[in-house]
């Protein structure tokens, strides 16, 4: 059940952006199932461009290109609770999401409590690195949640597990084709330009490490934490690891 991740999120939570690799999508459509079920009105969008959601993640997808958008965001609303909402879909079946200023705007003129809004794009890779233009995070989120999945512990750096493997190669010091590490991680979690870049300041923060789906990738995640915590650079609130598929969610206190 989702409910488990629920209590990332407050009840006076109402904005959060998702950022980095292997997961966002999933966690995004998971935490608005569990606030949809909490009883809230949830919108998810993206303000980068995702996948056409399933009906299993969103039956009901709203585009802000097209007529009537408001009633019909406001009809799926009442229906089901949860509404996907992007500007239009793109020639390559993909939905184009909306400027963090038009999804305030859809947000706040809505009936809906929360928005959930994905805010980077990694091709569905298993970590990233943020160019100069990354990750657009609205700046009235209240919540910021990185992610990055543990998967690609002990994988060469490369462009099979890696979104722009070479920014990721600078800001932690592997060399390309060198194997990922937990110090690499750790490195990439704090570091001003890498998995926290562009966070709104007074955003409650939460590093997801996904994919510690057994004791071996959690003792992993462990590892990544207490490492990160002796490095200078970026401060933010919460740990979380754990696994979105398995259900698994352990949260801990950045030191």
């Amino acid at each position: 059940m989702p409910e488990i991740f629920a209590s990332i999120i407050k009840e006076t939570d109402r904005a959060i952006a998702i950022t980095g690799a292997g997961g966002k999508t999933s966690l995004m459509f998971l935490l608005a199932h569990a606030l949809r079920d909490s009883g809230r009105k949830v919108i998810s969008s993206t303000s980068t461009r995702i996948q056409i959601p399933t009906a299993k993640q969103s039956n009901t997808v709203v585009l802000a290109a097209e007529k009537d958008f408001q009633v019909r965001l406001e009809r799926g609303l009442r229906r089901s609770r949860h509404v996907t909402v992007a500007h239009q879909i793109l020639p390559d079946n993909k939905l184009e999401g909306c400027t963090p200023d038009t999804l305030k705007h859809i947000f706040n003129h809505s009936s809906a409590s929360a928005i959930i809004i994905e805010a980077d794009g990694a091709r569905g890779l298993s970590l990233k690195a943020p160019a100069e233009n990354e990750p657009v995070v609205p700046d009235w989120a209240d919540v910021h949640i990185a992610v990055a999945a543990l998967d690609c512990l002990g994988q060469p750096l490369t462009k099979t597990d890696v979104f722009r493997p070479e920014l990721v190669a600078t800001i932690t010091g592997l060399q390309l084709q060198e194997s990922i590490t937990v110090q690499a991680f750790a490195h990439l979690a704090v570091h001003p330009q890498g998995m926290f870049k562009s966070g709104p300041p007074a955003a409650r923060s939460y590093c997801f490490l996904n994919k510690a789906e057994n004791k071996t990738t959690r003792a992993m995640a462990r590892q990544i934490i207490a490492m990160a915590s002796h490095l200078q650079g970026n401060t933010f609130h919460f740990w979380v690891y754990g696994s979105i598929l398995r259900n698994i969610c352990i949260i801990r206190p950045a030191q």
